[in-house]
């Protein structure tokens, strides 16, 4: 009778338990990776920006709303905009976004104008107003005097700043 003597062989244990501990370690590489880089990246503020508004009167229909101050700095895609009559009641209203890279007689009443085009919200950039411009949303509104401009933080539903008033 052949006996065969099986002796112990522990080399097919430590493979087995290497490829386990790199797949476990890639992963929670990962798992950080990916929580430190999302809020780099995709993050939004967690509280909305404080911000300052001036506006100036261009000419009899024109005017521009100049971002004084807005801390922090803001994606155009999370800014809402108002144009807000005496009564505090919204006339026309629209996403940064929408009104951004217009000049003027493209057809757009209200335009965003991003002076250091990085697609924020930043100080130094505005918002062009055509007031009572044909074919427009401000074609029935030949004059702005008394009415108001706000912006909000989408996000968050939180006005930014306080509302500018247009005044002669």
């Amino acid at each position: 009778m052949n006996r065969r003597i099986i002796k112990n062989d522990e080399d097919a244990v430590s493979p087995v338990i290497a490829v386990i501990l790199m797949v476990a370690i890639t992963v929670v590489m990962a798992a950080v990776l990916y929580a430190w880089l999302g809020g780099i990246i995709g993050g939004s503020p967690k509280s909305p920006p404080t911000g300052s508004m001036m506006v100036s009167n261009d000419g009899p229909n024109d005017w521009t709303v100049t971002i004084i101050k807005m801390n922090p700095t803001v994606s155009i895609n999370s800014v809402h905009w108002y144009l807000l009559d005496m009564s505090d009641m919204t006339k026309v209203d629209g996403m940064v976004s929408d009104v951004y890279g217009f000049k003027s007689g493209e057809g757009e009443a209200v335009i965003y104008v991003d002076n250091d085009f990085d697609a924020k919200v930043s100080p130094g950039d505005h918002f062009q107003i055509f007031a009572g411009e044909d074919g427009t949303s401000l074609a029935q509104y030949p004059d702005l005097t008394d009415y108001s401009f706000r912006m909000k933080f989408d996000p968050t539903g939180d006005t930014i700043g306080y509302d500018t008033e247009f005044s002669s």
